[in-house]
């Protein structure tokens, strides 16, 4: 085989093979025997028909995708280890014609490991937030986190909804009898303020099964221009109404939330949590402040593909969050004042910082060639084993299989972000700041 690279542009590599009418008519013959079983052909029992029959019935397309299928993989990956292509994720192929006794040529566009030229990684200056002590408002702040973490929920069936109630609908917005807007499943809690001027007040009185039309008229200063002083009518689903109750914070809150004697025990408790919380705060945030300084000074792209497969991890991992404390995305927008096109855009660049943090990281390792000790990896089992409720015995290298290579793999990234905060000059300030590298 001879493939050839054509460019590797935004880390992803674009080349082109050719495989052989020979090697390709052996794919063609495996199609043709599993197609064949499926057709219907006149004067044959299924299955029977020649190949020479079946392509003249139905055409040679009839076996393409089932022959590509067999022989177009090997081919590729025969093609990428040929060109020496460190590959990370899965390709896009096109298949050129194909012409009986002809080489099939095949065009590939595959996301390749960036091409990684570190800059300085040594005196990176950089500033971070203080480390403030606890303060009672913080305490009682989490404290109430807590209600409201704990709080009961309250189908309340057919009863009608009333303020403070959240009511889950499916609604369409019509204006001059066209859709411009609609959503299903949607939250809305009455009293809140967070949606449409006027809709909320509509739902008062509602009851789980009812169909409502509530009316809108936008300001004429509202943002979007197009909704600017027009009136819109809204037909309204009433899927369910529900009552949220919070508890008492009590001693007997103390008891049975958090399994403490008193509140008083409770509060001294939490503010110990909260200090070492702000203590680990305060080593992140200079990890964080250090790595982004370095990244500054780095020169490469990551494809689309990896930021896209990461920001869709964290966008599902934020929802299951949300959904853990009774809430959902719409809720959270509602109450936050955003919108989802902004919370994508930050997903996006959250996304895209860890995946660049995750190469530069990697590379840095590769040039210091960090290692751990038996003894540092049996630690870092056990954490995870402790993290996990695991056993933990002589034979949890065994039981962890695969995963002690990433465990053994983490520390190792583990020391190279120590590394850079070690060799960083960090000072303290009231906001973050950068190191003067490029972009």
């Amino acid at each position: 085989m001879s493939a050839k690279l054509e460019k590797i542009e935004n880390s992803e590599a674009y080349f082109e093979f050719d495989i052989t009418w020979e090697t390709f008519d052996k794919g063609l013959q495996k199609a043709y025997k599993k197609v064949v079983k499926k057709l219907d052909i006149p004067g044959f029992r299924k299955g029977t028909a020649p190949r020479s029959v079946v392509e003249a019935n139905f055409g040679l397309n009839v076996l393409l995708e089932e022959g590509m299928d067999f022989v177009v993989p090997d081919a590729y990956y025969a093609a990428v280890k040929e060109l020496n292509l460190d590959t990370i994720g899965e390709p896009d192929i096109e298949v050129g014609y194909v012409v009986k006794n002809q080489p099939v040529n095949i065009k590939a566009v595959v996301p390749v490991k960036p091409e990684i030229v570190l800059g300085q990684i040594e005196n990176l200056e950089v500033t971070v937030p203080p480390l403030n002590p606890v303060s009672e408002k913080d305490v009682e702040r989490f404290l109430q986190s807590m209600v409201h973490s704990n709080k009961t929920i309250i189908d309340k069936a057919d009863e009608p909804a009333a303020i403070g109630d959240t009511v889950t609908i499916d609604y369409k917005g019509f204006m001059e009898g066209t859709v411009f807007e609609g959503e299903q499943n949607f939250k809305v809690l009455i009293g809140a303020n967070a949606f449409i001027p006027g809709f909320e007040e509509q739902l008062i009185g509602a009851r789980p099964g009812n169909d409502l039309e509530i009316k809108i008229k936008f300001a004429d200063d509202h943002p979007a221009n197009q909704l600017s002083g027009k009136s819109a009518v809204f037909k309204v689903n009433v899927k369910k109404v529900e009552n949220i109750k919070e508890r008492n914070l009590d001693d007997q809150f103390a008891q049975e939330v958090a399994h403490l004697n008193s509140l008083e025990e409770l509060r001294s408790e939490t503010k110990k949590s909260l200090q070492q919380m702000a203590e680990q705060r305060f080593d992140e945030n200079k990890k964080q402040a250090v790595i982004n300084a370095a990244l500054e000074q780095c020169d490469f792209t990551v494809p689309e593909y990896l930021i896209m497969e990461q920001a869709t991890a964290m966008l599902q991992e934020f929802s299951q969050q949300l959904e853990s404390q009774g809430g959902t995305i719409d809720l959270y927008l509602q109450m936050s004042g955003n919108n989802k096109e902004t919370l994508k855009a930050q997903m996006w660049k959250n996304a895209k910082n860890f995946v660049r943090s995750h190469y530069m990281l990697d590379k840095i390792l590769q040039e210091k060639n960090f290692e751990v000790s038996e003894e540092e990896l049996n630690k870092g089992m056990e954490q995870f084993a402790i993290n996990n409720k695991m056993d933990i015995d002589n034979n949890l290298k065994d039981r962890l299989g695969p995963m002690a290579d990433s465990i053994a793999y983490e520390l190792k990234i583990e020391k190279v972000i120590g590394y850079l905060v070690n060799h960083a000059k960090i000072s303290i300030g009231e906001t973050p700041g950068r190191s003067n590298g490029k972009f």
